[in-house]
């Protein structure tokens, strides 16, 4: 989705696979991607296919982004095994970087109250023996990482975060559909709470009961509110639409173009 006069850019999350399938198309729709790798394209990826990615959609003057992986990994657990096992994938995410240069990259800030009995200070230890080294190479490469919500059900974990990391490549992403079902404080806390530390917000709707991914006004979400709120609390974040599915894409894309 280009930028269009005073129009904000939003990125289109998009699997590595298919933007590679169909780079021609989406570079000619003028969609800005939020490039998502999970396990098998984090270790396919060649540098040549993310270096094309960086200078073709930069040379029309489009935006990077990415999406890391997050299944059976979490920079906070409990688990030495685990937490070793992430920081070894995360490692293989700043190769990806060094080639593709996006402006943020999103990784999952991990705290789940149940898995973890509770204990945000365990959670937090873990954390940030896991996040200084990759925050240094961050600024070196010049990418905003950006610690996603999801099962948290307030915002007082991800800010304990973000402010011991204390650096302007680090942040935090609000998922409004993670907010809608999980949190059960009012959405002003987050960003009240986070303020100027949200690099990145992820924009789609559900019901409350399930992550369905919906395109804006499918579904609940008080999104004037929402936007309000980025307006009076946050700086610049990246905005990002998580369709699934291109139908629901077109419709994403049409539908937050009103908030923009």
């Amino acid at each position: 989705m280009s930028e269009g006069s005073g129009e904000k850019k939003v990125q289109v999350h998009l699997p590595f696979p298919l933007l590679i399938d169909r780079f021609d198309e989406i570079l000619a729709d003028g969609i800005n991607p939020e490039v998502f790798l999970d396990g098998g394209g984090l270790d396919t990826a060649l540098p040549s296919d993310l270096k094309r990615i960086r200078d073709e959609f930069g040379a029309r003057g489009l935006t990077v982004t990415m999406h890391g992986p997050y299944g059976s990994i979490n920079p906070g657990s409990a688990s030495e095994e685990v937490r070793k096992s992430t920081v070894e994938r995360y490692e293989r995410v700043f190769e990806v970087l060094s080639h593709l240069r996006p402006r943020t990259v999103v990784l999952h800030a991990g705290y789940n109250e149940r898995k973890f009995n509770g204990d945000e200070e365990l959670w937090l230890a873990q954390s940030m023996k896991t996040w200084p080294p990759f925050v240094k190479e961050a600024e070196r490469l010049g990418v905003v990482i950006a610690a996603e919500n999801i099962f948290e059900k307030t915002p007082r974990t991800l800010k304990a975060l973000v402010d011991g990391i204390d650096s302007p490549n680090f942040g935090a992403c609000i998922d409004s559909g993670h907010l809608n079902v999980f949190s059960t404080v009012d959405m002003e806390e987050w960003f009240f709470s986070l303020g100027h530390k949200i690099a990145e917000v992820h924009i789609h709707d559900n019901s409350g009961n399930a992550d369905d991914h919906l395109p804006v006004g499918e579904g609940e979400i008080d999104f004037p509110l929402f936007f309000s709120l980025l307006k009076k609390y946050a700086g610049d974040p990246v905005y990002t639409i998580e369709p699934h599915g291109e139908e629901v894409m077109r419709r994403a894309i049409m539908a937050i173009r009103k908030f923009l």
